[in-house]
């Protein structure tokens, strides 16, 4: 009877398991590339379609008109010239003759910007809108304008400013508010009356003998200095204002001056501060500038809750690498005494200069009412406001002391 075979002793075994030889252990690898064959095939997936992306400009996000005479165009002119040639030529402070821009330009005027003012009406911006693409752009005092080539944008603003600019006004300086808003920091200029100017003549007699020399020196810091802080302190009506008046005058072929009212203090911590003084130094590379704080007491004393940012922003733009960048002069009038402002003001090689405007004793006044006809009380001392500015009969239309003259 025929046994039944049995079975293969190397059935399940690897090839070279009975074979003698040494088994080799398996890889890695080896692994990897049986696991992916034995695995399903993943299913392919259709890459999902990407949907169209479009990009909007929000125009209203952009200024109507451009602030302080920058480098931004109003929107019209944006609008109108994209990415096609577009040219700028620009002329600076020019009186002009709006009345006449009007009449003539009355139809091709696209954007206005006016308001009243005591002097009758403000035009802040005038945009208008010429043949051929060109626009004309009236910023306060200051002329743009665009065109597709170089030479007609020089030609078309030469021959604007030939017809509609009248002669310059006799005046003592200008100086330049600032203000603070919303939409940033602007700026209104105001004409100082040649009337109001104070004679170097009388600089000694007015605050007494020295001044006139200390005034010499002070000019000359002007001149070769670009940033300090200068404190003028004495009691009201003693003649700060009418000297800083003087200043304004005196330089106002090199200098730019800018006050800023007891009241707004706070923009000297507003984050757009350093970017107003930015634009205003590309504009006017010409000039230095000076910066005025009038009655400046609650900012300067001891830092406490109230004035402590505004103490720390004179400190920074007078001093240190703020001030190199900036090159920023700043004058401020006190009415306190010296020793009640932050010391770290007034230490020494952070305060440039440190003059005292006193009242004067009775003989000086007296000399003073004698020489414009003027008839005082007697009294101890007495202010230059108290001289000048009194409402005693007949004196009502002589000159005036400070800016509200």
């Amino acid at each position: 009877m025929n046994q039944p075979s049995s079975p293969d002793a190397t059935q399940g075994l690897p090839d070279n398991a009975g074979s003698g030889q040494k088994k080799t252990p398996p890889t890695w690898d080896s692994l990897a590339s049986k696991l992916s064959k034995d695995a399903a095939a993943p299913k392919k997936t259709q890459p999902k379609p990407v949907s169209k992306v479009e990009f909007t400009c929000d125009l209203s996000r952009m200024p109507m008109f451009s602030a302080n005479f920058d480098s931004s165009a109003p929107i019209s002119v944006i609008s109108a010239y994209g990415t096609h040639p577009a040219h700028r030529y620009s002329l600076r402070s020019r009186n002009w003759d709006y009345q006449r821009i009007i009449l003539d330009k009355k139809m091709q005027i696209c954007r206005s910007d006016r308001s009243d003012a005591s002097y009758g009406t403000r035009w802040r911006d005038i945009l208008i809108a010429e043949e051929d693409n060109v626009f004309i752009h009236i910023d306060d005092d200051d002329l743009s304008v665009y065109a597709p080539d170089i030479d007609s944008a020089k030609n078309i603003a030469t021959n604007f400013s030939d017809k509609y600019s009248l002669p310059e006004k006799l005046n003592a300086g200008t100086y330049n508010l600032l203000t603070s808003s919303r939409d940033g920091i602007d700026t209104e200029s105001v004409l100082l009356e040649e009337r109001n100017t104070l004679a170097e003549s009388k600089m000694d007699l007015f605050y007494g003998d020295g001044f006139s020399e200390k005034n010499t020196a002070f000019l000359d810091f002007f001149q070769t200095q670009r940033s300090g802080l200068s404190i003028f302190e004495g009691t009201p009506g003693t003649g700060k204002t009418s000297y800083i008046r003087y200043l304004i005058g005196k330089l106002k072929k090199t200098h730019r001056f800018y006050f800023i009212p007891p009241a707004s203090s706070s923009v000297l911590t507003n984050p757009e501060f350093i970017r107003f003084w930015t634009r205003q130094s590309l504009v006017y590379k010409a000039f230095r500038f000076v910066c005025v704080l009038e009655d400046a007491d609650s900012a300067l004393m001891t830092r406490d809750l109230d004035n402590r940012r505004e103490v720390g922003a004179i400190l920074n733009i007078t001093d240190g690498l703020l001030a190199d960048f900036l090159k920023l002069q700043v004058i401020c009038s006190i009415n306190c005494s010296s020793t009640e402002i932050d010391p770290a003001l007034i230490r020494p090689g952070r305060l440039s200069t440190h003059l005292l405007f006193d009242r004067m004793p009775s003989w000086r006044a007296q000399r003073i009412a004698g020489e414009v006809g003027r008839e005082l009380p007697f009294q101890n001392d007495y202010s230059l406001a108290e001289i000048f500015n009194t409402s005693a009969t007949g004196l009502l239309n002589k000159s005036r002391i400070g800016f509200a003259a």
